[in-house]
């Protein structure tokens, strides 16, 4: 959505136009004409580059001369800079644009200069903090379960996602990695199978790095797993699970992070969950406890909206 523009923005193009009205009056107190042609050029590129999802955050200022419009200002990345100087040579009447744009400590030079570029192997600060500040995403995931067990079935499932902060280092690591599986009742009835649904809340440590917009995540989080079962309607057997407790719970895994915009980011985790389910079975009209390893290796790949 556009940004509309401010108060602040209007007193500024008022200003460059009385300035250039003022700048253009001759001793005989006729005004310039190119000035005034300049000015509203000005105001032109400025509305432009407002309007701009984009470029409309950036604080940039213009002022036209004979009409080559100058642009200087901050701004968080090389693509910014370009699409304000693309804005502003689309506007009807400049002849040339001259930019003097700062990204992070890197000057972003004139389309006609033909030295090479200078790259920087940091990431300018103010990608990190314009570009992609501080937030909390959500979101979900699809994923792939792989039980240590082999009484436990692979399955599908959906899983929540969730993601706090952007930066780099040190941070709190708030992970789900929810998964399905089955058990059969005995070995040799498969076609009695109860669906089991592990459901971790884990929270922990990662560290984050980051480049651009790709940020890998190694973390270790516990927890404790909702847990509960899905006993079928049909069949008969003569032993079958039908509830699990609730268990602890803790995953090493790492995530992987690619920001699409301001708003979406797509992730891929791989995991761990190390945890222990206790399962009561119903045996020959008895109910029997049993210990199993719920030791799943997880695979997911997810999306998020950016709260805030």
């Amino acid at each position: 959505m556009r940004r509309r523009p401010s108060s602040t923005d209007a007193i500024t193009v008022a200003a460059v136009i009385l300035m250039a009205v003022l700048s253009g009056c001759r001793t005989t107190q006729a005004i310039d004409p190119i000035a005034i042609q300049d000015a509203q050029l000005a105001a032109q590129v400025k509305s432009a580059l407002i309007n701009d999802p984009e470029v409309g955050t950036s604080p940039i200022e213009v002022s036209v001369v004979r009409g080559v419009a100058r642009l200087t200002g901050t701004v968080a990345t090389p693509a910014i800079a370009q699409r304000a100087v693309t804005l502003a040579r689309s506007v009807q009447g400049v002849r040339d644009v001259q930019p003097s744009l700062q990204v992070g400590v890197t000057t972003v030079k004139p389309a006609a200069d033909t030295a090479a570029p200078r790259q920087s192997t940091a990431i300018p600060e103010a990608f990190e903090t314009e570009e992609n500040p501080g937030f909390l995403a959500v979101g979900a995931s699809l994923g792939w379960s792989r039980p240590r067990v082999n009484a436990l079935g692979e399955h599908v499932s959906v899983s929540p996602l969730v993601r706090f902060g952007s930066g780099r280092g040190f941070g709190p690591a708030i992970a789900f990695n929810w998964f399905r599986t089955s058990l059969a009742g005995e070995p040799r009835r498969q076609d009695v199978i109860s669906d089991i649904y592990v459901r971790p809340i884990m929270i922990g440590l990662g560290y984050t790095f980051r480049s651009n917009r790709i940020s890998v995540s190694p973390s270790l989080v516990a927890g404790v797993a909702f847990n509960s079962v899905s006993v079928p309607d049909t069949g008969a057997a003569d032993r079958i699970a039908v509830e699990v407790n609730d268990s602890l719970v803790w995953r090493p895994g790492v995530s992987v992070w690619f920001d699409v915009n301001r708003h979406i980011a797509l992730n891929m985790t791989v995991g761990h969950v190390v945890t222990g389910l206790r399962v009561t079975f119903l045996e020959d009209g008895r109910l029997v406890k049993q210990s199993v390893s719920g030791d799943t290796t997880t695979v997911h790949a997810g999306i998020a909206y950016k709260l805030f």
